[in-house]
């Protein structure tokens, strides 16, 4: 995995993480390791920065890797009669890439949709840590059900409604995620894959949104929106 810019890594190690001081390891998959096996785990763990549109892994293959989510957003993508489908969006401190545990393809691509720091884990140091730590079992567990409620919240919030109220809710979900930054500019393509309208629909929308003073572009071309008029149209 390329390595963009620095973070939490060793320099002399680029690539390496520093799980034991990650600023989201109380929710993420390594929170119950000890720091001994914390340090185990680093010698097979990469991290790094990637840039929207980067695959971290395609539907149907089996590289055999999980990937935590630091920082950003990754969208799954699932191919199957014409255009690939958005399906689910995964956020800080989730895991994409569990039926990998199982020896299981993936079900769907995951696409990196906004600038995304990422930790790929392999499969067979999940295993071996959790034949040793019972508790990493149920962490993966508990991981599994966070993914499970993540599409049913997807399904009940971005595909039910009139498609106003559906960009309103991704607009408020991406707010929610910002840690009161701006939002991403997401291409239009995308927006319209979410909320299931046409790319069409979905670039009159935005311009709609911006013309009520919704949403509005900062200098850097990213977004900021007005999560209080938005909760109106929900």
């Amino acid at each position: 995995m390329p390595k963009i810019k620095p973070y939490c890594t060793d320099e002399n190690w680029p690539g390496r993480p520093d799980c034991k001081h990650c600023m989201i390891r109380s929710s993420v998959l390594f929170a119950v390791l000890t720091d001994a096996e914390i340090e185990e785990a680093l010698l097979a763990v990469r991290n790094g920065w990637h840039e929207p549109d980067f695959e971290l892994f395609a539907q149907g293959g089996r590289e055999g890797y999980l990937y935590t989510i630091r920082a950003g957003c990754v969208k799954m993508v699932h191919a199957g009669g014409g255009a690939g489908r958005i399906v689910r969006l995964h956020w800080r401190g989730e895991v994409v890439g569990l039926e990998a545990l199982l020896n299981e393809p993936y079900r769907n691509s995951a696409v990196v949709l906004q600038k995304a720091d990422v930790c790929r884990i392999p499969v067979s140091l999940v295993h071996d840590l959790a034949a040793r730590n019972p508790e990493l079992s149920y962490q993966i567990m508990r991981q599994g059900q966070v993914g499970l409620d993540a599409v049913e919240s997807g399904i009940a919030d971005l595909n039910s409604g009139g498609a106003e109220t559906r960009l309103a809710r991704l607009l408020l979900k991406l707010d929610a995620h910002s840690d009161g930054k701006c939002i991403p500019d997401l291409r239009r393509e995308d927006v319209a894959a979410i909320i299931g309208v046409t790319t069409e629909t979905a670039s009159r929308l935005m311009a709609d949104f911006c013309r009520r003073k919704l949403v509005w572009k900062e200098e850097n071309r990213e977004l900021r929106c007005d999560a209080a008029a938005l909760k109106k149209l929900v």
